[in-house]
């Protein structure tokens, strides 16, 4: 008896692993295939959960004369004010623009200039990754909250994710009104 009871934890701690495993989002990236074999247009894309890959963190300096600070954590770096943004790996994110289904503006908060633009990127196995221009040495410049920020070297391999497994189940009902006549 007193070998059973072990034997009898472990099988349940092995049910309960296997279940948690089995409710675990399926992510994997988002790239042009998954787009051209779901065909979802902007409407239907508004209504998927992204997440992103990486950790991405802005940052830009702050001017003496700069008072207000609204998303971002203030740090002093070689006598600078820094504001800086993190967004953890795997924030969940929806679309809120599209330009040309290439390149999207995800937002991981709330605010109407508060967005990311991830673009379709063929030489990253047409992966969606994060847009910025005046790419050196894996810093670039992106818009964000309506201010110029940099993306820090860490954050240029983000990439966006979906969970597969919703993204097929998706379902859209659509009707087209037929119009109404006078009697």
């Amino acid at each position: 008896m007193r070998n059973f009871i072990p034997h009898l934890i472990l099988i349940v701690c092995l049910i309960l692993l296997i279940c948690a495993a089995s409710c675990t989002p399926q992510l994997v990236p988002y790239t042009a295939r998954v787009q051209g074999e779901t065909g979802l247009g902007e409407a239907e894309l508004k209504k998927v959960q992204f997440y992103n890959s990486d950790r991405i963190v802005l940052f830009r300096e702050v001017g003496k004369n700069t008072t207000e600070i609204v998303s971002g954590e203030i740090k002093i770096v070689d006598g600078k004010q820094i504001e800086e943004i993190v967004i953890n790996p795997l924030t969940p994110g929806v679309l809120v623009n599209s330009a040309d289904g290439k390149r999207f503006g995800i937002s991981f908060e709330q605010g109407p200039d508060r967005y990311l633009v991830f673009g379709l990127n063929p030489r990253k196995a047409g992966t969606y990754s994060i847009y910025g221009r005046d790419w050196r040495n894996h810093i670039a410049t992106v818009d964000y909250d309506g201010k110029e920020f940099k993306l820090a070297p860490q954050s240029s391999e983000s990439i966006l994710l979906v969970n597969l497994k919703k993204l097929n189940g998706l379902k859209v009902n659509s009707r087209t009104a037929r119009g109404r006549s006078v009697n």
